[in-house]
């Protein structure tokens, strides 16, 4: 069965190099010219129904209220919501690290490529069952530090090739990759070109954390006839509040509900991890499907979507950098 989100294909090796031989480091000069001739193009069916869900999801984000929207009741497990929880920054705190990897139900972790004893903390990871991704380190707007080895636009091409080649190599059994931070580059068309060809030839998909909503990445995967993950949410944009990270939580299964499911993104915070334990053993209780982001990989649209079509008499399908978009986390 064919997944509609890894299927990187259409890159081609030449898009591995554009970043060296095409744009180097002057790319940011051309991006909005090759942003704006993408988002010209005829938008393909999947494309629409992007786009209607896209619309779907802000408008619970914008509107949701945990007194006006109950938490939905579901049973049976045909068509159960589906809700892909990913953990990420991992690796940095050995402590905090163990305790997501204590907590039930299935997860998915994506470490941090300099984290120090990565590899030590994948291996415990993948000994509880975790899905494992790799989380890298990519230039954001502002003045806030990835980490060493960050990718950035201002790289000649062969030290932007050189540090993902280093990023990838730190740690083995990943099976993504999403970006950490990266408001700038992830609105790079020519750094992301390079960078999902790179990890199409690694046989890997690439999950968009959508730190920015100025990100071409979707788009500049759609270019050749492609599509991407993309976050829905963070559950703990606000640190320090547990009943933060609760509401989020409910908006993810208001999402899922709506949508048929929901990618979420936390980080191993004590609020969260306090959130998430009685979270994860109660949502399967009220008709929620927990599932690694692995389980998304084996789906196509049909599968991933509650009903054949996304309720299209209820919103009004817009042009994608229309959409309302939240900017979190650098």
């Amino acid at each position: 069965m064919a997944s509609i989100l890894i299927a990187f294909a259409g890159i081609g090796v030449g898009a591995l190099s554009s970043f060296i031989t095409e744009y180097g480091a002057t790319a940011n000069a051309n991006n909005q010219a090759i942003a704006t001739a993408i988002l010209s193009k005829d938008l393909r069916e999947a494309q629409a129904r992007y786009v209607i869900r896209a619309e779907i999801v802000e408008t619970l984000k914008r509107d949701v209220s945990p007194e006006r929207l109950p938490t939905p009741q579901r049973t049976g497990a045909i068509n159960r919501p589906v809700i892909y929880l990913i953990i990420d920054d991992m690796g940095l705190d050995s402590a905090a690290t163990r305790k997501v990897l204590n907590l039930p139900g299935p997860l998915t972790t994506s470490f941090l490529p300099y984290a120090p004893n990565v590899k030590t903390l994948v291996r415990e990871a993948q000994e509880v069952g975790a899905d494992i991704m790799l989380h890298l380190p990519m230039e954001p707007v502002g003045s806030a530090d990835p980490g060493p080895h960050a990718l950035k636009a201002n790289m000649t091409g062969a030290a932007f090739v050189k540090a993902l080649e280093w990023n990838l190599a730190q740690f083995d059994g990943y099976i993504g990759v999403n970006n950490h931070m990266g408001s700038k580059l992830t609105s790079n068309v020519a750094a992301m070109k390079t960078v999902l060809a790179y990890i199409k030839s690694k046989d890997l998909f690439f999950l968009d954390s959508l730190t920015t909503g100025k990100s071409v990445v979707r788009l500049t995967a759609l270019d050749a006839g492609l599509d991407v993950f993309e976050r829905d949410i963070f559950i703990d944009a606000q640190s320090g509040s547990v009943e933060a990270v609760r509401d989020q939580l409910l908006l993810a299964e208001r999402i899922a509900a709506e949508t048929g499911f929901a990618i979420a993104i936390g980080h191993p915070r004590k609020e969260t991890i306090e959130a998430l334990g009685p979270w994860l053993a109660s949502a399967p209780a009220r008709g929620f499907k927990i599932a690694p982001i692995s389980d998304l990989l084996r789906k196509n649209n049909s599968e991933l979507l509650l009903s054949d079509k996304l309720p299209n008499t209820r919103f009004v399908p817009g042009e994608v950098q229309g959409l309302r978009k939240i900017e979190l986390r650098g």
